[in-house]
């Protein structure tokens, strides 16, 4: 078996992120446990490979056991919506950036969380023992050093540091939120911009916000999924995918950066407004001056894109 070189690039982690799921070669889908090695082919073409094709290998850059992701993919064309008002638009067709804010800045106590309090003592058992068997399985470990007492404090001392690090989590995890839906919500309209009658929908697709974003494999896209927080807990390394069930109405797909040298509330990643924007919308309650504002403002900044008055104000019949 091929010695691992570990040498990343940009290229081969933008091909695992969207070759993760199956073999390049046979196409068999991947599944939890399973052997799978990244690398290049004899041709250095980019590959991820199951171990009865792991022989096409020319390097192997990496070798792994294959877990599912912690978020559910959103297909290509599905629609995005982001609802804002006109200042944070200004910022972003200024600057040409998309702000993701810090997650310890978001106004849901839940965000990030494992679960309600109540259950806390049954996840720190969990961990508890999990610490425990993984000190006693450690390779290089002398039995005669596996005390009842040796394995308590560090098993207490491992609990300490995981819950010690979600806590930190909060501040470094950053996140753009974005309404996944085929047409346009009432409900955000009027839930996701500070004044409905100045405000503004960009619509977009998954796959053009990945572009827009130059398909950085740091960024993360996928759509959130909503539990019940007081029968089940999320995960120790997803746990920013996951919202309680009364926010389900938001069908949320978020990006989500995690940097540990970002300190402030929020960071702006450049982003291709070209690529990102389909239309502009404005909001149903907007006075028709704003209007004529938002067509404006996308004219000085050169953003050649349809706007839209909310198709909401169609009228009806009867």
């Amino acid at each position: 078996m091929q010695e691992m070189t570990h040498r990343h690039s940009r290229e081969l982690d933008v091909f695992y992120n969207e070759h993760s799921d199956a073999c390049t070669n046979c196409g068999r889908k991947f599944q939890n446990g399973m052997r799978t090695h990244l690398g290049y082919d004899i041709e250095r073409n980019p590959v991820v490979l199951c171990d009865d094709c792991a022989y096409l290998l020319s390097e192997t850059v990496v070798r792994y056991r294959w877990t599912e992701s912690e978020y559910e993919k959103v297909p290509p064309e599905s629609k995005l919506w982001r609802y804002i008002d006109l200042s944070k638009f200004l910022s972003m067709i200024g600057k040409k950036t998309l702000y993701f804010a810090s997650a310890e800045s978001f106004e849901d106590i839940f965000e990030g969380a494992k679960g309600t309090l109540e259950l806390k003592e049954k996840w720190d058992a969990f961990y508890l023992d999990f610490f425990k068997e993984a000190i006693q399985t450690a390779p290089g470990m002398k039995p005669e050093d596996l005390t009842a007492e040796y394995i308590e404090e560090n098993a207490i001392r491992l609990l300490s540091e995981l819950n010690a690090s979600e806590n930190v989590k909060r501040k470094h995890t950053f996140i753009s939120c974005w309404h996944c839906n085929e047409s346009e919500s009432e409900a955000m309209w009027k839930l996701y911009s500070t004044n409905v009658s100045n405000a503004l929908a960009i619509q977009t697709t998954y796959q053009q916000l990945y572009e827009a974003l130059d398909k950085d494999p740091s960024i993360k896209i996928g759509k959130v999924k909503y539990i019940d927080f007081s029968k089940r807990f999320s995960f120790v390394n997803g746990s920013f995918w996951y919202k309680r069930k009364s926010f389900e109405h938001e069908r949320e797909v978020r990006a989500i950066i995690t940097s540990y040298q970002a300190h402030s509330g929020g960071i702006e990643k450049a982003v291709n407004l070209e690529k990102l924007i389909s239309a502009v919308y404005v909001s149903p309650y907007a006075p028709k001056w704003f209007e004529d504002v938002v067509r404006d403002v996308m004219q000085k900044y050169g953003l050649n894109k349809p706007l839209y008055c909310s198709e909401m104000l169609k009228a009806s019949f009867y």
